[in-house]
């Protein structure tokens, strides 16, 4: 049984390496932010974006979407997930932190072709910066903060499967 949590900023290679790696174990692939997408637009109607904002606004909601996919991950077993706060939720967990240039996640992010997503430069860096702070606010932890972590890698110098090989070597003497 393995519960594998990927942490980062936006553009960093969370779901790409995550569903990689879901697959090379069997596993199944959990993310949050498609979580946090499909409900901000069958709910409101908002990108993600616009979500966040409001989040910032009403914090429940952040509550909601976090505590909602706490327990869809804490409900089951072998899966990888892009949770920024599953090193903080999930229980029994082995947690990965990717860690990436701004510049480079956001070139990762203009190619990636996301719906209803504001993608330039700046909108990006606020939106993680954001969302850093309001985690600090809401829940006290700083997912960007390393130390929290079994594993960090730097996403930038690496292909996906390089990636997913380094996790495959680390998880098997761990978990």
């Amino acid at each position: 049984m393995a519960k594998i949590t990927i942490s980062g900023y936006a553009g960093t290679g969370k779901s790409t390496v995550g569903k990689m790696l879901a697959e090379k174990l069997n596993y199944e692939f959990l993310s949050v932010g498609n979580f946090a997408r499909k409900f901000a637009e069958e709910k409101y109607g908002m990108s993600i974006n616009e979500f966040q904002a409001k989040c910032k606004e009403e914090p429940a909601l952040d509550d909601f979407v976090n505590f909602k996919f706490r327990d869809i991950c804490n409900s089951k077993d072998n899966f990888v997930a892009d949770f920024r706060l599953g090193f903080h939720f999930v229980e029994k967990s082995f947690n990965i932190l990717f860690e990436l240039s701004e510049a480079e996640a956001f070139e990762r992010l203009s190619k990636a072709n996301r719906k209803m997503e504001q993608l330039d430069f700046e909108s990006v860096k606020k939106r993680n910066e954001d969302m850093k702070h309001r985690f600090i606010e809401t829940f006290g932890v700083d997912f960007a903060d390393g130390n929290n972590y079994d594993l960090v890698i730097d996403t930038g110098k690496k292909t996906p499967l390089e990636i997913v090989e380094q996790i495959l070597t680390v998880v098997k003497e761990k978990v």
